[in-house]
């Protein structure tokens, strides 16, 4: 299970500044437009009943209407009622709606595995993803009540269910939603995408590849903070795409390219990804997993781009070990996990000498970037120098724009 999200105040200033079926048309116009009190007089009891489900004091039979309308009411207290009762007027009001949510969730993510649990999990994320997006696409909602109900969708991807994938994409594609919206669309899809199936993942893999490349950069003359906001952003689009191991889904949508020209750091990206963001994209180029239809997939090209992310680590890591400056970035975190990546990259393709030279020159650098030791001068420009670039010069065979045009390396400013 991931962490919980704890950036939420942050993401409530971004968002401020910053079709469903007949049945739910009519579930919208029933509920909705009649206000709270018509849903709070069914709600009664409602909250021992599920407090039963969880405890397997009752078991959820998804054919039963009784123990549906049950679940389904509860979820609507948790997407509706943020809007129906003006909980952003209230002190306190969306933060406690949300912790009496994050309750009745983690029990269930406590016996989700429980066979006997499942009908439970499934009906509760079918509930509450589809009168989440009704909000979410609900005109007169304010940008609070959907950064709110972004925050619970993201919350119910844990259960697993690949009921909620369509829903995520959805707000994901819509551009009419604001950046904080987007974050938790990300967040969900990056827990969710481990339990899907492939024809679900390559749908996600359309929508990410779509946002990072459609997602516009901030102005010139945009502040540090802005910058920042956006880089935060973008890095969970790769980190989310990263959990996609498939190179490429067609012709158009390929999702290693995109995380290659982010670990090589590509001319064309502006603002220049970070560091954090090329180790994320790393590490997801280093679990591709190809399959005997990835015949023009090179990985040694894949691995040449890791190179140059390494060089950028390592200089910056070494940088603030040896003038003794706060870390701008856990650096023992990405490395252990990149390290990690590295291992599967060398598990995959063992039989090319040049990957197993960067998987394991890789490893060691990476282990005295985790153990915080110095690193020498020639470690750190061998892997943007000629002598580490790669054989193949293109990352899929014969196709003359998957390639990476590295941006000249810039110190990155202390903060």
């Amino acid at each position: 299970m991931a962490p919980r999200i704890h950036s939420f105040g942050w993401l409530v200033l971004l968002a401020v500044t910053g079709t469903l079926t007949a049945e739910l048309k009519q579930t919208r116009a029933q509920t909705l437009n009649d206000g709270w009190s018509a849903l709070e007089g069914k709600l009664r009891g409602v909250s021992v009943r599920f407090r039963g489900f969880t405890t397997g004091a009752e078991t959820v039979d998804p054919n039963d209407k009784g123990h549906v309308e049950a679940i389904d009411l509860l979820a609507k207290s948790y997407t509706y009622g943020v809007y129906l009762r003006k909980l952003d007027t209230q002190p306190d009001g969306i933060k406690k709606e949300f912790k009496e949510f994050d309750s009745d969730l983690s029990r269930i993510l406590k016996v989700k595995n429980s066979p006997a649990m499942q009908p439970l999990a499934e009906v509760f994320s079918n509930r509450i993803r589809i009168h989440a997006l009704e909000v979410l696409q609900l005109k007169d909602a304010l940008p609070i009540h959907k950064l709110h109900n972004a925050r619970v969708l993201a919350g119910v991807a844990e259960l697993g269910q690949g009921s909620v994938a369509e829903t995520l994409t959805t707000v994901l594609n819509d551009r009419q939603q604001n950046d904080g919206v987007h974050y938790y669309m990300l967040k969900g899809l990056d827990e969710l995408l481990p339990h899907l199936q492939p024809p679900q993942q390559a749908k996600c893999a359309e929508a990410l590849v779509a946002f990072l490349e459609q997602k516009k950069g901030p102005a010139k003359n945009a502040s540090n903070e802005e910058i920042d906001g956006f880089c935060f952003l973008r890095r969970e689009a790769i980190r989310a795409l990263a959990k996609i191991h498939t190179p490429a889904i067609n012709d158009k949508v390929r999702p290693a390219l995109v995380l290659a020209r982010f670990a090589g750091n590509d001319s064309r990206l502006q603002p220049p990804p970070r560091v954090d963001e090329r180790v994320e994209a790393a590490i997801g180029l280093a679990q591709m997993q190809t399959a005997p239809k990835d015949t023009e997939y090179q990985a040694d090209y894949a691995a040449g781009q890791i190179a140059k992310c390494l060089g950028a680590m390592a200089r910056m890591a070494d940088k603030e070990r040896a003038n003794n400056i706060q870390r701008t970035y856990p650096w023992k975190i990405l490395g252990t996990q990149l390290k990690g990546a590295l291992e599967t990259l060398k598990k995959n393709n063992g039989k090319n000498p040049y990957v197993v030279q960067i998987a394991d020159k890789g490893g060691q650098l990476l282990t005295k970037v985790i153990n915080g030791a110095q690193i020498n001068p020639n470690d750190q420009t061998w892997w943007s120098s000629q002598e580490s670039d790669p054989p193949s010069k293109e990352l899929f065979r014969g196709s003359a724009d998957s390639t990476v045009t590295p941006a000249p390396f810039v110190e990155a400013p202390e903060k």
